[in-house]
C-alpha cells in the first residue's frame, strides 16, 4: 500500500538543500554489518526509500516493499586520517554529493551514504535530503544507525506529518489580523529586491570563517556570567560582529530552535522537520560587557521558549506561508547583509554528533553540514574547542 508523507511549509522551505555529515574514525566498521543495520533502519524507516512526488509535495513509499538503501564504498586509502581531520573542502570532495536535483525530480531516495576506506581508519558520510528531516532526526538517524551495529535495540521516531501545526490554524482573515497585531514587518518589494540580492551575494560566497572557543574560555565564560554555552557563544558572536559593524548599537537576534517538546502535541521523538526561528523581543545592546550580553541573551531567549507565543507565531508563520501573506516575524532583509542589524544562530551541540560511536571508540573529527547558516556552533572532536562558524556574507565580514 502507498503512503503519503506531505511536506509542510517546514519542509519545502529545506527543499533543494542537502543536510549532511562525516566522521572520521581511527578503525573501519565492517561494511556488510553496516548494511545489514542499515536495512533495519529501512525497515523501520520507509520514508528513507521513498520517492519525491512534485505534483502532490509528497513522499510515497510503499509499505510492503523494503529496497536496499544507498550504501557504498571508496577506496581513498592514499589519505590518512590526520591528512582530512579539518580540511573539509577536501574532505567533501572525495565524494559524490547527494542529488538533490534528483531528489526533486523523483528519481532518488532522501538518503545516500558511503564509507571511505582511509590509510589508518575510514570516513562515513552521510547525506540526505533536508526536505525530509532537520538535524534532530538526522543525528538521530545516525546514532540509530550505530546502535544497530552494535546489535542494540532502538525506538523508532513517530513518523506522523499531522503533527505539524496545522496551515489553516487560523482563516486568512484571522491570520492577517494576528500578525498585525504582533507587528510583524511587512515584506515590501524593496525588501524582497534585497533580501534576493543579498542570497545571491550569500551564495557566491562559499568559504566560511571559523573562530574557535577554548573549553576553558567557555568554563570561565560561565563562571563569570552564570549562564550556559549558548547564552555566552552568542555574547561572543555578536560582539565580534558589532566590532565590524561599529555604526550598530545593538542587534535583533534569533534562535533556531528544535520545536520539540516546546509545542503541544510534539514529543522528542517527532521524525521530520521540526525547527522554527525563536525571535527575542527587542534588541540586544551592543555597547554592554560581555557578562551582560550574555545575561541579556540568556534571559530573553528563555523568555522566548517559554512563552505561549512561540506556539503561536509557529501556527502563525504556517499559516501567513499558506495563504502568501507577505509578512514575517523578523526581518530577513536585515540579515546577513552590509550593515547586518539581524543576527541568527543555529547551535548543534546538543545533538553531539562527535560522540556518535560504532563500538570503535567515538570519531577523531566530526565535520557539520555546509547549509547557509549565518552563524553554527559546532565542536568537532568530543571535548575540544567550540567552533563559532560565519557563513555567508557574515564570513566575509569576520575576514
Amino acid at each position: 500500500m502507498n503512503t503519503m508523507w506531505k511536506l509542510s511549509s517546514f519542509d519545502t522551505f529545506c527543499l533543494g538543500m542537502t543536510i549532511k555529515s562525516a566522521w572520521i574514525y581511527p578503525e573501519t566498521m565492517d561494511f556488510e554489518r553496516m548494511k545489514a543495520a542499515l536495512a533495519k533502519l529501512a525497515e523501520t524507516y520507509p520514508i528513507l526509500n521513498g520517492r519525491y512526488d512534485e505534483k502532490v509535495k509528497a513522499v510515497m513509499w510503499d509499505d510492503s516493499v523494503t529496497a536496499e538503501l544507498p550504501f557504498e564504498t571508496k577506496d581513498i586509502s592514499k589519505y590518512s586520517t590526520s591528512q582530512l581531520s579539518g580540511n573539509a573542502r577536501l574532505v567533501w570532495s572525495l565524494v559524490k554529493p547527494y542529488d538533490s536535483k534528483g531528489f526533486k525530480k523523483g528519481m532518488v531516495p532522501p538518503f545516500s551514504a558511503t564509507l571511505g576506506h582511509l590509510k589508518d581508519g575510514c570516513i562515513l558520510y552521510v547525506q540526505c535530503a533536508h526536505a525530509t528531516m532537520d538535524a534532530h532526526t538526522f543525528y538521530s538517524l545516525v546514532r540509530q544507525w550505530s546502535e544497530l551495529y552494535k546489535g542494540n535495540e532502538i525506538a523508532a521516531m513517530t513518523v506522523d506529518q499531522s503533527l505539524v501545526p496545522s496551515e489553516e490554524s487560523y482563516s486568512k482573515e484571522e491570520t492577517l489580523r494576528r500578525i498585525q497585531q504582533k507587528g510583524w514587518p511587512l515584506i515590501k518589494f524593496g525588501k524582497v529586491i534585497k533580501m534576493l540580492f543579498c542570497l545571491v551575494r550569500n551564495n557566491v560566497i562559499k568559504g566560511t570563517t571559523v573562530v574557535p572557543v577554548s573549553q576553558d574560555e567557555i568554563s570561565r565564560l560561565r563562571a563569570d556570567t552564570g549562564v550556559g554555552t549558548n547564552a555566552v557563544l552568542s555574547a561572543v558572536t555578536l560582539k565580534k560582529i558589532a566590532e565590524r559593524v561599529p555604526a550598530k548599537k545593538s542587534f535583533k537576534m534569533l534562535f533556531t530552535t528544535d520545536l520539540r517538546g516546546r509545542i503541544d502535541g510534539v514529543s522528542d521523538s517527532f521524525f521530520g522537520n521540526m525547527s522554527q526561528p525563536a525571535v527575542l523581543d527587542g534588541e540586544v545592546p551592543a555597547d554592554v560587557d560581555i557578562a551582560q550580553t550574555a545575561s541579556l541573551i540568556s534571559n530573553a531567549l528563555q523568555t522566548a521558549l517559554e512563552s505561549d507565543a512561540l506556539g503561536e507565531n509557529v501556527r502563525l508563520y504556517q499559516c501567513s506561508s499558506h495563504y502568501s501573506l507577505p509578512y514575517a516575524p523578523f526581518d530577513a532583509s536585515d540579515m546577513n547583509c552590509p550593515g547586518n542589524g539581524t543576527i541568527i544562530v543555529n547551535n548543534f551541540l546538543k545533538f553531539r554528533a562527535n560522540e556518535i560511536d560504532w563500538g570503535l571508540g567515538m570519531p577523531m573529527y566530526t565535520f557539520t553540514n555546509e547549509l547557509p547558516d549565518m552563524i553554527k556552533y559546532w565542536q568537532p572532536v568530543s571535548g575540544g574547542p567550540v567552533q563559532i562558524i560565519f557563513g555567508g556574507y557574515a564570513a566575509r565580514l569576520m575576514k
